[in-house]
């Protein structure tokens, strides 16, 4: 071989190294696992006439340390606001994430973050809901699932509200939120 046809040689070789080096690094990128996820929420029958909760965000907790600020994913809340829960009882639900793209990891609980704009009407009379200091305006279920990749998740937030609301002797009203999650689960291939 002369000179130019080694030159020539070798930047061709080097080309073939470099786009067959690109497409495995894409390849890599692309192959992240991902499961997808829809939350709901539905209520429990009650004597109240209405309870309004302001739904701010559902949260999924992926790390084991709850303290590191990367331990919640927040999801794609498509149904945030004040939400009359007692519209959403029986087989009437709220759809609060659908169809979010999440990645297949272990997930230790679920997030329903509430707001402070939530009240009730009880024997026709409104009152102002406060949530309990010690619930941080979240109810927090545990799940402790290892997600799969290319599956439906379906979680439903069931809120029992008679449980969850209470009232002190000053007849004001307090939210203590007890939720259970239930989990179905959907091949998608």
């Amino acid at each position: 071989m002369t000179f130019p046809y080694k030159l020539k040689f070798l930047l061709i070789s080097l080309l073939a190294l470099v786009t067959f080096s690109n497409c495995t690094k894409e390849e890599e990128s692309s192959s992240i696992e991902n499961s997808l996820v829809n939350v709901k929420l539905v209520g429990t029958e009650t004597q109240l006439s209405r309870l309004n909760l302001e739904i701010l965000d559902v949260q999924l907790r992926i790390l084991e340390d709850e303290t590191n600020p990367n331990a919640w994913l927040s999801l794609n809340t498509i149904n945030t606001g004040i939400h009359d829960i007692t519209d959403f009882t029986g087989n009437q639900v709220i759809t609060l994430v659908d169809f979010e793209q999440v990645p297949a990891e272990f997930i230790y609980n679920i997030k329903l973050v509430l707001g402070d704009e939530n009240s009730l009407m009880k024997n026709g009379v409104e009152y102002i809901v406060d949530i309990e200091p010690e619930y941080d305006n979240s109810s927090v279920n545990i799940l402790e699932k290892q997600l799969v990749e290319n599956k439906l998740y379906e979680f439903t937030i069931e809120l029992d509200i008679d449980e969850s609301v209470l009232f002190n002797s000053e007849n004001e009203a307090k939210l203590n939120p007890k939720t259970n999650t239930l989990m179905r689960l959907y091949n998608l291939f």
